[in-house]
C-alpha cells in the first residue's frame, strides 16, 4: 500500500474505507516551525507544536565538521557502531550495568525488567518537557524531548543539544527522560528532503529517504547491506555514548523514527526503497549502537497505525531481530483495543492495529503517544475511567505521552493512579 497521510489524523479515519485512494507521501508530516521539536500537519500525530525550548525539541545546529574529518573526530568505531569519548567502552558497558542493576534493585526491580519497565510497575504519564524548572512535574513519571535536529547534511554530527536538558532540567527528578530520536528525517531535512506535507510534488522524505539511507550514508558497508558503518548507525552511537556520559545510571527511553516503516517498499513513492530485511538490519544496527554506548538505554520502535495488516506483520517480523526493549505507538485511550479512531474489526487494518495485536505479536510493552501539531486532537486518555485504562494496560499499554495536555491533566490523573493496577509483569 502507499502512505497516505490522510490515513494518520485519526479523527479522519472513519471517513477510510480501504487502504488504496491516496498517492504517497511521508506521514510524519513534519513542518518547520521555528521550534526544535518538529510540527504536524495533519500527518503522523507524534509531533509537537510550540517554539523554542518550551516544546521540549533542539533547535538544529548551523554550520559544523565536514565528512570523515568530523567522524572520525567523533571517535566512531566503524566496525562496532562503539564510540570512544576517551575512556574504554568496555569498561563504561560493565560499570553502567552495575550502577544500573543497584539502581533497579532499589526499586523493586531486576536490571532486566528495568530495561522493559523502566517506569516501573506504576502506568505512567508524560508530556513533552517544558522549558525552565521541571520541580513541580513529579506528577508525572516521564518528560519528553525532540533529538537528532544537529546532524549535518554530510551524515557528521558534533553537539548533542538534549545533554544540557538532561543534566540542566531533568537531573534531580524522578522523571524518565524519554528521546523522539529523529536522525534520519533530520538527516533528509539536511538534504534537501522536506517532510511530504511542506513538498508534496517535489523531493521530500517519502521520495528520497531511501535512497539517502542506501547512497552516501551506506557508502561503507557491503552493496545492498545495512552495517555499523552506515552514517545513521554512527549518529546513533555517538549520541547515545555523550548522552550515556550525561544520563550514566537511569533509563532513558528512545522512542526511534516514527513511521520507520516509510522507508521500506511499503512506500511505493520511495525511489529506492528498503527491503523489509535491510529495514531490519537497519534496526538491528540502530540498537545495536545505542546499547553498546548507552547500556541503560530502553530501545523502543515505532508501529505506524496507519498501515495495513499485512505490511504491520512483515515489518515486526524485519525488526524481530533487533534488540529492542518496547513499542511505541499513536494512539487513542477511547476505543479499545484499537490505536485509531472510529476503527472497527471490519476496518481495513482493524485485525492489525491494536495495542492487544502489537502486544501478543511482538511480546513487548507499549508506549502510547497522542496527536499533536496542527491534527491535535483531544485528550482521550486521562479523561477515561480507571477501568478503561486498566483494559487498556491488559492490553499491554504501560504509557502514555499526552501532548497539548488540558488544564485538568494533573487532576485527572491524580484521580486515577489510585484505581489503576500494575503493568508488571
Amino acid at each position: 500500500m502507499s502512505l497516505c497521510p490522510v490515513l494518520i489524523a485519526l479523527s479522519l479515519v472513519l471517513a477510510i474505507s480501504s487502504a488504496g485512494g491516496c498517492s504517497g507521501g511521508d506521514s510524519n508530516a513534519l513542518l518547520s516551525n521555528g521550534s526544535g521539536g518538529p510540527a504536524d500537519s495533519g500527518g503522523r500525530s507524534d509531533a509537537f507544536s510550540g517554539s523554542g525550548s518550551s516544546s521540549g525539541g533542539v533547535a538544529p545546529v548551523a554550520g559544523g565538521d565536514a565528512g570523515s574529518e568530523a567522524r572520525a573526530a567523533t571517535g566512531v568505531d566503524s566496525s562496532s557502531g562503539a564510540v570512544d569519548s576517551g575512556t574504554n567502552s568496555s569498561a563504561i558497558a560493565d560499570a553502567t550495568s552495575e550502577s544500573a542493576s543497584a539502581s533497579a534493585a532499589e526499586g523493586g526491580l531486576d536490571a532486566a525488567t528495568a530495561a522493559v519497565q523502566p517506569f516501573g510497575c506504576q502506568f505512567a504519564w508524560g508530556e513533552p518537557s517544558p522549558s525552565g524548572s521541571l520541580a513541580s512535574y513529579g506528577w508525572l513519571q516521564f518528560v519528553t524531548t525532540w533529538v537528532g535536529s544537529e546532524v549535518q547534511s554530510d551524515g557528521s554530527i558534533g553537539s548533542c543539544s538534549a545533554c544540557s536538558w538532561l543534566t540542566g532540567q531533568v537531573a534531580g527528578t524522578n522523571l524518565i527522560p524519554a528521546y523522539y530520536a529523529y536522525f534520519i528525517g533530520f538527516y533528509g531535512h539536511a538534504n534537501g528532503l522536506p517532510d511530504q506535507n511542506q513538498q508534496p510534488n517535489g523531493p521530500n522524505l517519502a521520495t528520497g529517504g531511501g535512497a539517502l539511507i542506501l547512497g552516501t550514508a551506506n557508502s561503507g558497508c557491503p552493496s545492498g547491506q545495512i552495517c555499523s558503518s552506515n552514517k545513521i548507525v554512527q549518529m546513533y552511537g555517538w549520541y547515545a555514548a555523550q548522552s550515556h556520559a550525561a544520563w550514566p545510571t537511569k533509563p532513558l527511553v528512545w522512542l526511534i523514527e516514527g513511521d520507520f516503516i516509510q522507508y521500506t517498499a511499503e512506500a511505493t513513492t520511495q525511489t529506492q526503497p528498503l527491503s523489509y530485511a535491510q529495514l531490519g538490519q537497519l534496526a538491528v544496527e540502530i540498537a545495536k549502537a545505542i546499547k553498546t554506548n548507552m547500556p541503560n538505554a530502553v530501545v523502543s520502535f515505532d508501529d505506524s497505525a496507519w498501515v495495513n495488516d499485512m505490511d504491520r506483520k512483515s515489518y515486526w517480523t524485519a525488526i524481530s531481530s533487533a534488540n529492542y526493549d518496547m513499542v511505541w505507538t499513536t494512539g487513542v485511550g477511547n476505543n479499545t483495543p484499537f490505536l485509531n479512531a472510529g476503527e472497527t474489526s471490519s476496518t481495513y487494518n482493524g485485525g492489525t492495529a491494536t495495542y492487544s495485536f502489537l502486544r501478543t505479536f511482538t511480546g513487548k510493552k507499549i508506549l502510547v503517544d497522542e496527536s499533536a501539531g496542527m491534527s491535535q486532537q483531544n485528550d482521550t486518555w486521562s479523561n477515561q475511567s480507571a477501568a478503561t485504562i486498566n483494559t487498556l494496560i491488559s492490553e499491554g499499554v504501560v504509557a502514555v505521552n499526552v501532548s497539548g495536555a488540558p488544564s485538568n491533566y494533573p487532576s485527572n490523573v491524580a484521580a486515577l493512579e489510585p484505581q489503576l493496577g500494575s503493568t508488571c509483569p
